[in-house]
């Protein structure tokens, strides 16, 4: 039963996701601020550098990728969650929260999926069959059953949906994203938010972590 649980922790630990190596400290992020015994930093992630960490298209899909990094003090343990970040533009009161990796890849497989023919047919046949095996030569017979999926007038299939599937998509995202979870070490990860206004692209933009005891408020210049 130990082993079980031990495999089962392993196998939970392992979908949990790992984020990514922290930087050697918080002031080699463009931004960071300390409060109550933790320091934030972040960065947001240039677009061209999106395109060759994921796969998943996240700049087509609209979303702007921030790296944030977590530092407790020596002796403290922070408990970090993604739901305590909310991002907004530079000055501007109206933010938005990060949004899960499943819901990134529920919405991008349903954009790149070809949409459904009216015309769709689909044909069932049911019939009986008898021949000789070919391995051993004996007589057989017996009944058979096969369903066809036809689109559009003409019998043709859709394209198959574009890029990755949303399984591969979650599990992309997942992995690097920020840790949850209480911590004595530095963690960091990904955030994925919604992309904001047109003017943050150049201003930039405000990243709030509402911590236990503490309100951190970080201005991040716009990636380049």
């Amino acid at each position: 039963m130990k082993r079980i649980g031990s495999m089962l922790v392993a196998v939970i630990a392992a979908f949990a996701g790992n984020g990514i190596r922290p930087r050697g400290s918080a002031a080699d992020y463009p931004a960071h601020a300390a409060s109550d015994g933790v320091t934030i930093a972040a960065a947001v992630v240039p677009p061209a550098q999106v395109r060759k960490i994921f796969a998943t298209d996240l700049n087509g899909g609209g979303y702007i990728v921030v790296e944030v990094a977590v530092y407790p003090e020596s002796g403290r343990d922070v408990d970090v969650s993604s739901g305590d970040f909310m991002l907004s533009p530079a000055g501007e009161t109206s933010a938005v929260a990060p949004v899960s990796a499943r819901s990134i890849a529920g919405v991008l497989d349903r954009r790149n999926s070809p949409p459904r023919s009216r015309d769709t047919n689909v044909d069932v046949a049911i019939g009986y069959e008898t021949g000789n095996d070919p391995v051993t030569g004996q007589r057989r017979s017996g009944t058979y059953s096969g369903v066809a999926v036809e689109n559009g007038p003409q019998g043709t299939l859709g394209p198959p949906p574009a890029g990755p599937d949303p399984w591969t998509m979650k599990q992309e995202l997942d992995e690097r994203s920020l840790p949850g979870g209480k911590s004595t070490q530095p963690v960091a990860g990904y955030l994925y938010f919604p992309k904001l206004s047109k003017k943050s692209r150049n201003a930039g933009y405000d990243l709030t972590y509402y911590g236990v005891n503490s309100k951190i408020r970080l201005a991040i210049p716009a990636a380049k």
